[in-house]
């Protein structure tokens, strides 16, 4: 081999080794670019934390809610039905409203309407004869005293002016009397004890027996004895 075939061998050696490294180089540089490519920028990784710490949020906030769950319900088992608390040894402790509810009373006497009423506890006279329809224009207002408080069951009569209690209460009684021979099924169902089947009762008792002198006479009547016919006896006209 003469020296120019040595240098043409050489070139050739350099020329090959110099494509391969290019080549080899491009390779590398073309990877990097590819991995950059696939690395998350600044703004990706900026939306990544946000998501992240929007998740750790719901997650605290969602632990929260379940502890506090388990409070509400013991809260819930210590209140009443109607709102009231109560109490392991002493049960429920009654609101105002509760304790003090609703009274029951009858007016009667100088009023439009006559009747038993029920009115709020803390009711007072005066509210009950407005609840009555008012008084008449002849009534004695002077004979109550029309700001006390009410109590449950009693009876509020309100005489006629120039009439005493006494004779005001005795006519009352005589007009709300019940008459046997004469009451209709209605009126026979006020007396106490009486209801639609024994009224009916009396009323055909009296078929066969017109004058019912004494309310004694009713122990003839299905359904009514001794113990009723006291009861009642107040009830019936003389």
């Amino acid at each position: 081999m003469n020296l120019s075939q040595l240098l043409a061998r050489r070139r050739m050696r350099a020329l090959t080794k110099a494509v391969y490294d290019s080549a080899v180089s491009q390779e590398d540089e073309a990877a990097d670019k590819r991995v950059a490519r696939l690395l998350p920028g600044g703004a990706t990784v900026a939306a990544l934390i946000l998501v992240l710490v929007l998740i750790t949020a719901v997650s605290i906030w969602k632990h929260a809610g379940s502890a506090q769950a388990p409070q509400r319900e013991q809260t819930a088992s210590e209140t009443g039905e109607n709102g009231q608390s109560t109490d392991a040894q002493t049960g429920p402790t009654a609101s105002p409203s509760t304790a003090g509810g609703q009274v029951t009373v009858y007016v009667s006497g100088a009023v439009a309407s006559p009747g038993v009423l029920t009115l709020p506890a803390s009711s007072r006279i005066i509210d009950a004869i407005d609840a009555a329809g008012g008084a008449l224009p002849d009534a004695d207002l002077d004979s109550l005293n029309l700001a006390r408080v009410l109590v449950d069951g009693e009876h509020i009569r309100l005489t006629h002016a120039g009439q005493s209690p006494d004779a005001d209460a005795a006519n009352e009684a005589t007009a709300s009397c019940v008459r046997l021979d004469t009451a209709s099924d209605k009126d026979l169902q006020t007396l106490p004890g009486i209801g639609p089947a024994l009224a009916s009762r009396i009323i055909q008792y009296r078929t066969t027996h017109p004058r019912i002198t004494s309310v004694d006479a009713l122990d003839e009547v299905p359904g009514i004895g001794p113990a009723l016919i006291e009861k009642i006896r107040p009830g019936v006209c003389p």
